[in-house]
């Protein structure tokens, strides 16, 4: 049986060796730095060779790890493509986007923003789809939404972009007979 390469552990494989040390490239994937050595492994041991020298004084490729990162790169840079072409056929008259939100995030900007889009995508139907507060992405993480609404923190993830569109000040509200209400 031929083993098969996955996208995300190619990723971990090109990544580590760049950074050429895994707790480096740990950080940057935003992963354990166990799991991507794991991850590592297992891609060796599904290729049947080592990609890798590991001695104690760093990381290095070895003549396999030097051709699959050749073949990776190229790999990597084609599934984007194909990703960025089927978003763009995606975008054809017949096209919904789904809208994720949760409770109000975008307040009085939605109606604006929804409004402003429509009018340069009159062809794209807009679905608008309420997360709950459990999912602070809105949809984004697992895909069932297109775009978001949602306030933050929002969670780190090297996929989502976010563009701040206001901010809201914030107040301490207290009782009259709170001890906090002679403070300020």
């Amino acid at each position: 049986m031929q083993p098969s390469l996955e996208l995300r552990v190619l990723r971990y494989f090109v990544t580590v060796a760049e950074e050429l040390h895994f707790g480096r490239a740990a950080t940057r994937l935003h992963i354990a730095q166990p799991s991507l050595s794991v991850q590592i492994r297992n891609l060796e041991r599904s290729l049947n060779t080592p990609l890798f020298n590991r001695t104690s004084r760093g990381v290095t490729l070895t003549p396999a790890g030097e051709v699959l990162l050749a073949h990776s790169r190229d790999l990597l840079v084609a599934a984007e493509a194909a990703a960025s072409l089927t978003r763009q056929a995606g975008r054809e008259p017949g096209r919904k986007l789904v809208v994720g939100f949760q409770a109000n995030a975008a307040a009085e900007l939605t109606r604006a923003v929804l409004a402003a889009y429509r009018q340069s995508n009159p062809a794209v139907q807009i679905e608008m789809r309420s997360y709950p507060f459990s999912d602070p992405t809105a949809g984004l993480a697992d895909g069932s939404a297109d775009v978001a609404f949602i306030r933050p923190p929002v969670p780190h993830f090297k996929e989502l972009r976010t563009r701040a569109l206001f901010a809201e000040p914030r107040v301490l509200v207290v009782s009259d007979a709170s001890e906090l209400a002679t403070l300020g």
